[in-house]
């Protein structure tokens, strides 16, 4: 009797030596696809807390200058781990109207849904516009924020596709945002900067 139960014993030992090194390539995988997916969420996440942080304080300003904008830009984006990144940031009107926009990035071509020139009339969604009795000189600050997906560093193969994008809106509290003379010419309002 005891003999059967160390040869039992046995069989079942190495069995169980078996299964491990055939389960353990397939937790290590699950595991490095799992990290993957944690990585593009906190990656989407720190997108949104960026674009919402420019959104904000460009809110309650009023007046925009481009040593400002810089200002604002290098202390809410950082110089590394950013990727291939656009950032549009527009003030657009009540009425649908954009009053200015620019762009910034290391690559212009990822966001473009929603590039328009000044006196267009905005493509998106808002959550307050009202083109028929919109007011003028009540606007909102929309900011944009895309990345492309194939340059996140992956463990598990995984791969992006597509662009990881961001949107802040925020009400501007005192009619619209002015820019200086450099910033309302880049956005083609030369003629408008004294506004």
């Amino acid at each position: 009797m005891n003999n059967l139960l160390r040869r039992l014993w046995r069989q079942q030992h190495g069995s169980l030596a078996v299964e491990t090194a055939l389960a353990l390539p397939i937790v290590l995988a699950a595991g490095a696809v799992l990290t993957d997916l944690i990585t593009v969420e906190l990656e989407r996440e720190h997108m949104e807390q960026r674009a919402g942080a420019i959104a904000s304080v460009l809110a309650m300003q009023t007046e925009l200058s481009r040593q400002g904008l810089s200002g604002l830009l290098a202390a809410t984006i950082p110089d590394e781990n950013t990727g291939s990144y656009q950032l549009n940031i527009a003030n657009v009107r009540q009425n649908s109207q954009v009053y200015w926009q620019l762009s910034r990035g290391n690559n212009t071509g990822i966001c473009t849904d929603n590039v328009v020139p000044a006196g267009s009339t905005w493509p998106g969604e808002l959550p307050e516009v009202n083109e028929e009795s919109g007011k003028e000189n009540v606007s909102m600050i929309v900011v944009e924020l895309c990345r492309n997906g194939s340059d996140i560093t992956m463990l598990g193969g995984l791969t992006v596709k597509n662009q990881l994008k961001a949107t802040a809106v925020n009400r501007v509290t005192r009619n619209t945002l002015t820019l200086d003379a450099t910033l309302a010419a880049e956005a083609g309002l030369e003629e408008d900067a004294d506004e």
